[in-house]
């Protein structure tokens, strides 16, 4: 028979890093107090795994004619949250977005005292900064319900 072996898990799927990609995310492209929206850290998270996805969510927030970038709900993200909140790194504000804790305003201070972590999203972040609004993000979704969401047959 077989024997199972370990399976390396990929770097952007461990835990630990999702935890701090979600702390980073927040400190660099939300605005503070006021938090960033649940699918802003998906919208986000799945940009940072490429190039090519990071390239179009830019040219979305910088030009009005840019083809909207893909939504991708990664239940990797939604555990990093559980985790960081468990963690006392963020917190579910009253409006429902998600807010660092000073614990996790640390953790980020320490990334971003180590040059030679997270290089690319620190790159991919200052970049982005806060351009990717509440607003964009609701045009963005109406743009995703309107073509792929509704149901688009005749009344029965």
């Amino acid at each position: 028979m077989f024997d199972a072996k370990p399976d390396a898990v990929p770097y952007n799927y461990r835990i630990s890093y999702k935890v701090s990609q979600i702390c980073f995310i927040i400190a660099k492209s939300c605005w503070g107090k006021s938090g960033c929206l649940p699918i802003k850290l998906h919208i986000i998270s799945f940009a940072l795994c490429s190039k090519e996805a990071m390239d179009r969510l830019l040219d979305y927030v910088q030009y009005d004619f840019a083809s909207p970038p893909i939504i991708r709900f990664d239940p990797a993200v939604n555990r990093a949250v559980t985790f960081a909140i468990a963690d006392e790194l963020i917190f579910q504000g009253k409006n429902g977005k998600y807010v660092l804790t000073d614990k996790g305003q640390e953790l980020v201070s320490e990334i971003d005292n180590k040059s030679e972590i997270f290089t690319a999203e620190k790159i991919a972040l200052s970049l982005l900064s806060k351009k990717l609004t509440d607003n964009k993000i609701k045009q963005l979704s109406d743009i995703w319900r309107n073509t792929y969401a509704e149901n688009k047959s005749s009344s029965h």
